[in-house]
């Protein structure tokens, strides 16, 4: 072996732990940035949620629509339900104060994937518990129709069926895409901070 190569041997066995890797405030930072994008996320989804428990809760206690009272509430059910899933799973959590700067990666590691597991497997706690409560109302109003088949207002009925089960299967698209594209940023963000650890 040369004489240079000893000399970048040597060089690069003396560099510090803190040269190479990333510095505790850029993890910081990183952190701030996560929790405020969870907490703009969930706070869409916590209003979404309460909005339809509060406007189900109202049309129960008015009485309005009263063959699909159990469906209804069966709808609210599902909004807690998931209202919950949205705590426990993607819930935002800080670092902790005085973590240290190896803590701090491996925190932010287990949280981005926490992140992204979550998302990518959102079909099944956010998704289906909707659907036994959405599917019980299409029924019960796709038997009313066909109990009055052959009238106009069936006939005017039946087209509101059908644009409102498009419009259902357009906005779940939408927000499982939106899931999606969320689940694919924090795999990105992952990467990221892999690579950085692995400098």
């Amino acid at each position: 072996m040369s004489p240079a190569s000893d000399d970048l041997k040597t060089l690069w066995q003396s560099q510090t732990v803190e040269e190479m890797t990333v510095s505790l405030s850029d993890l910081k930072a990183r952190a701030r940035g996560a929790r405020r994008r969870v907490a703009t996320r969930n706070f869409v989804l916590y209003a979404y949620g309460l909005f339809n428990i509060v406007a189900g809760g109202w049309l129960v206690y008015a009485g309005y629509f009263p063959t699909m009272r159990y469906p209804m509430l069966l709808m609210i059910a599902a909004h807690l339900f998931v209202l919950w899933q949205v705590v426990t799973r993607v819930g935002g959590r800080g670092l902790p104060a005085g973590t240290a700067s190896q803590p701090a990666m491996s925190f932010l590691r287990d949280e981005f994937e926490r992140q992204r597991s979550a998302l990518a497997n959102a079909w099944i706690w956010y998704f289906l518990p909707f659907m036994p409560a959405f599917l019980w109302e299409l029924g019960i109003w796709l038997s009313a129709i066909l109990a009055h088949w052959g009238s106009r207002s069936a006939e005017a009925n039946l087209l509101s069926f059908a644009i409102v089960v498009v419009s259902a299967i357009v906005f779940w698209s939408l927000v499982l895409l939106f899931f999606a594209r969320g689940a694919r940023r924090w795999a990105s963000e992952l990467r990221v901070l892999e690579g950085v650890g692995a400098e």
